[in-house]
């Protein structure tokens, strides 16, 4: 997987090479299929020998490309902040202004291409932190009108495990108090957890007016980067439910997977149902119609900083 200002091998995915694309533009402004042909073509003559496509097959591998920036732009809509020119080989950046969708998609674009282990604080901000805010805010849009959301994970800077539960409790109006179940960890109600979020990053739910047991909730776990496969079945909602809570929620908690790559169309199924309710790249653009000013500040913030270090233009 290439990191940016990297660039992919000629075997790479449509994510990257689509991805390796709207970085491309972002810096130049506009980019095309020839253009990422003539990138390819080159690292295929100085890097790579044996099991590379051959030359005629690498405009099937870019117009693939081109066919994930297409169907970025319908899922996202007046999210995406590319432009389509010349029958889909051209592509430009927007010039619209205002449009803060347009700014969560590059800040989305960076958190998967960037290395997050070395090259995720900018501007004093955390942006692997900074999209668990993000996911929760696109959690609470998804389940819309009077829903409510919280950061349950690192991002909520705060160590205490069993204070964390009892808040959660308390809000959700459900599950009752922290109750630890088992025998894996100290007895001491203040003792050192092994858990620091049970995997659990982010919480939605819908409440009713009269706040009795209930209601749509759900449990979700977040990922920047794209080495995320081997863990989406890692947050079992109704486990962490059963080994925490006094009572489990009437309902069961729904399972949430949100990462910041665009994931393509192939093989969505299989992905979904490993890791649940599925928030990609484009769905999470999709429903951050109602983000907060406190975090679209820092989304703003932390992208326009990590733009300038590595080698693009700013928003």
């Amino acid at each position: 997987m290439f990191k940016w200002p990297g660039t992919p091998s000629p075997k790479a995915s449509r994510q990257e090479l689509a991805d390796y694309t709207e970085l491309d533009c972002w810096k130049r402004n506009s980019t095309s299929i020839n253009t990422l042909s003539a990138d390819l073509g080159r690292l295929e003559e100085n890097d790579y020998s044996d099991g590379v496509p051959e030359e005629e097959e690498a405009p099937r591998v870019v117009e693939d490309a081109y066919l994930e920036i297409e169907q970025r732009k319908k899922d996202c809509g007046a999210g995406y902040p590319f432009v389509i020119d010349k029958h889909g080989y051209t592509l430009r950046t927007s010039q619209e202004a205002g449009n803060h969708k347009h700014v969560i998609y590059k800040y989305l674009l960076l958190a998967t291409r960037l290395n997050m282990k070395d090259n995720r604080i900018h501007a004093d901000i955390d942006g692997a932190l900074l999209f668990e805010e993000l996911a929760s805010e696109a959690a609470r849009g998804y389940l819309g009108a009077r829903a409510e959301s919280i950061v349950f994970g690192t991002a909520a800077g705060m160590d205490d495990f069993p204070g964390k539960v009892d808040d959660l409790c308390k809000r959700m109006k459900e599950g009752i108090r922290f109750y630890k179940k088992s025998d894996a960890s100290p007895d001491e109600r203040d003792g050192k957890l092994n858990e620091r979020d049970g995997k659990l990053d982010v919480v939605a739910w819908k409440d009713f007016t009269d706040g009795s047991p209930g209601k749509l909730i759900t449990f979700g776990q977040c990922k920047t980067g794209t080495n995320y496969k081997d863990t989406l079945t890692q947050l079992q909602p109704d486990s962490f439910c059963d080994k925490w809570l006094f009572r489990n929620p009437a309902v069961s908690p729904v399972r949430m997977f949100l990462i910041s790559e665009a994931l393509s169309r192939i093989g969505w199924y299989d992905v979904t149902r490993d890791a649940g309710l599925l928030f990609d790249r484009c769905r999470i653009v999709d429903f951050c119609d109602d983000i907060s000013e406190g975090v679209l500040k820092k989304v703003t913030t932390w992208t326009e900083a990590a733009a300038k270090v590595n080698e693009l233009p700013g928003l």
